[in-house]
């Protein structure tokens, strides 16, 4: 039986780092999910019998339990305003099933490796030929260490020759430090200054305007972000 991600379906971006990374070494490649939640993006690695590693620390996503999710009776595509407020929602409580919950109704626990473990402070010792993770270095959590600090740590568990990949959150207005601080938020361009010549970058783009999302699990109102994403390689 098929599971559902809370979170929706993975973007087509991640089936096609997962081909290029197939097209490179078949199956026979490791990869990992930093932040990986209820396995939204590593799910697909395991579906396809590829050895993959998640890290995460929230234990409802990692292991099951119970989320609040806003009733929303309809949906309103809100266009972008600095001053924009969304409504309260009233929220009901879900049972939700964790990653591991899901590997092992989908019996596919022999492909993936979770663990419980605050990356950024506690690197593993293991690399990878693939390293993704998506909108996780703006948490809380990690914002103890610069953005600069965290993306070299990702490319640490990255073999040579490996892939990495990152979506990440941007300020939208680059001149707020305060709702948008630079330890959890990227500048424009930013972030390619944090590959040396040590990596090719492959893929890169930024969104120059907000995009609107409906109020979900974790973040009960309406609300904007503007994403951005690059796609790298180790060569040296």
């Amino acid at each position: 039986m098929k599971t559902k991600s809370i979170w929706g379906n993975p973007p087509t971006r991640l089936y096609k780092l997962l081909n290029l990374a197939k097209q490179e070494w078949r199956k026979d490649f490791t990869a990992c999910i930093v932040g990986c939640s209820d396995g939204k993006f590593l799910m697909p690695f395991a579906r396809d019998h590829i050895k993959v590693t998640g890290y995460d620390i929230d234990e409802i996503a990692l292991y099951g339990g119970i989320k609040e999710f806003p009733i929303v009776k309809e949906k309103i595509k809100h266009s972008y305003s600095p001053n924009f407020k969304s409504k309260d929602f009233e929220l009901e409580t879900k049972k939700v099933l964790g990653i591991t919950e899901r590997l092992e109704i989908e019996n596919l626990n022999q492909y993936a490796t979770i663990e419980k473990r605050d990356f950024y402070r506690t690197l593993p010792t293991d690399k990878f030929n693939v390293v993704f993770t998506s909108c996780s270095l703006h948490y809380s959590a990690n914002q103890d260490f610069t953005l600069e600090d965290k993306t070299k740590r990702l490319q640490d568990i990255v073999l040579p020759n490996g892939y990495l990949y990152i979506d990440y959150m941007m300020a939208i207005d680059e001149n707020d430090y305060v709702n948008y601080p630079t330890s959890k938020f990227y500048r424009k361009n930013e972030i390619k200054n944090y590959f040396n010549d040590d990596w090719e970058i492959i893929s890169f783009r930024e969104n120059k305007f907000p995009t609107f999302e409906g109020a979900h699990v974790d973040c009960v109102r309406d609300h904007f972000h503007r994403f951005g994403y690059i796609l790298a390689r180790k060569v040296k």
